[in-house]
């Protein structure tokens, strides 16, 4: 990748970043009704070109993504609740039936933080998505500010 390229994928990295932060959910619009703005008009384009069938699908698939996004979004959340909830009690059951001691408590402790973790955000997920959105985005948005900040120091440090 050259140079360029690497400076603009950090830019859009960090963009991205803060339009996680700032626009939180409506963010998802935003993307959703510019992807499906975007299928609509591959669509009619196709139908400029007398490629019907595809054109119909794209055309659907774009109008289905604006008008019905959110559902795809809840129907996300509720799959990686049960799989957060899943994974984490099988490796709370894992970890109880080692029967692990630690000589410093913390130590324990620690050890079952994440199955602990796990299960106690697939809950949030599971019964309180709209509290937890604004916080997932908040977070995405701090991670994709340092990935953009690392891509950004990378490309400029390189020669």
């Amino acid at each position: 990748m050259k140079k360029s390229e690497k400076i603009i994928t950090a830019l859009l990295t960090i963009g991205i970043g803060i339009l996680l932060m700032v626009l939180k959910g409506r963010f998802i619009n935003l993307v959703m009704t510019i992807v499906g703005a975007g299928l609509i008009v591959v669509g009619i384009v196709d139908l400029f070109s007398k490629d019907f069938p595809p054109a119909v699908v794209k055309i659907c698939t774009g109008v289905l993504i604006i008008v019905c996004g959110w559902a795809a979004v809840s129907a996300v959340l509720y799959v990686v609740s049960a799989i957060l909830l899943v994974f984490g009690i099988l490796l709370l059951c894992e970890k109880l039936k080692r029967r692990i001691t630690c000589n410093p408590t913390w130590h324990l402790l620690f050890h079952y933080a994440v199955p602990t973790g796990m299960i106690l955000v697939g809950i949030l997920f599971l019964f309180h998505r709209k509290a937890v959105i604004a916080p997932m985005f908040i977070v995405s948005g701090v991670v994709a500010l340092l990935v953009g900040g690392l891509l950004l120091y990378q490309a400029l440090s390189e020669e």
